[in-house]
């Protein structure tokens, strides 16, 4: 391939990848705005899964609007051109929203298994209040342990080689420190398992326990004796389906 001819590829790829950001960062804050101020303007939306769900829209919203426009310009640039405090604070943003969206994906999973095993408790008075607290909670636990992440983050300057030869130097900004190997390793299985595993394996048992208590609950309904076991082996894989699928997208959603 001529020089043309990447070019013209080059120029291809980042009309199209400029059209997706424009397109992310416009969907994402409209509707994270309209769901945000329907909570806040309406208030019997204000109930226990509402309070989470407009709290992850919070998180969204404040990604889309530091961190996309910076990955966005990042695409085009390898090189860092926002400083060092630029660079420090768009990574523990970014961790923060990522938290923000994990935790309360999984303290969700926990309110959907008391709303199942005791549904009164979730129509208290004091659940709001304390569902609220959860919430801030979240966002205080997503905070600190982002905090890391400003702190060991710092520009770099690599050394690189242009087209035709000539040696030079472009800033990078890295995460963690680059005098110890050992360090992007640790830094990978931290994310790993803060972000992903174990809020996926807390996911998964208040998932496996509220199948559980469906289908105990089916079978002790009255007139449940009248149904085959053929009816109860396709409800029961229905109902699994369901709950895998559920995972899944969780799973794609962390990731």
């Amino acid at each position: 391939m001529d020089s043309d001819s990447a070019e013209t590829v080059h120029f291809v790829v980042r009309c199209v990848m400029t059209s997706v950001y424009i397109i992310i960062i416009t969907v994402g804050l409209v509707g994270n705005i309209t769901l945000v101020n329907i909570f806040i303007t309406n208030s019997a939306m204000r109930s226990v899964p509402n309070i989470f769900i407009s709290s992850l829209a919070a998180g969204d919203l404040l990604l889309l609007v530091t961190c996309v426009p910076v990955d966005a310009f990042r695409y085009f640039s390898e090189e860092w051109v926002f400083g060092e405090a630029a660079c420090k604070l768009i990574p523990a943003i970014q961790l923060t929203s990522v938290g923000v969206s994990v935790f309360t994906l999984t303290t969700l999973s926990a309110d959907r298994y008391r709303a199942i095993v005791n549904p009164m408790d979730i129509q208290t008075s004091s659940a709001v209040f304390w569902t609220c607290l959860k919430a801030v909670s979240i966002w205080v636990l997503s905070v600190l342990l982002a905090v890391p992440e400003a702190i060991f983050s710092q520009v770099i300057h690599m050394p690189a080689q242009t087209e035709n030869g000539t040696n030079i130097t472009f800033a990078n900004c890295v995460p963690y420190p680059l005098s110890n190997e050992m360090h992007p390793k640790i830094h990978s299985v931290l994310i790993f398992l803060v972000y992903f595993l174990i809020p996926l394996a807390i996911i998964s048992v208040y998932y496996y326990h509220i199948a559980r208590t469906l289908i105990k609950s089916a079978h002790d309904m009255p007139g449940s004796s009248t149904t085959t076991p053929g009816d109860r082996y396709h409800k029961l894989q229905h109902l699994f389906k369901h709950m895998y699928l559920f995972l899944l997208v969780q799973c794609l959603y962390v990731t």
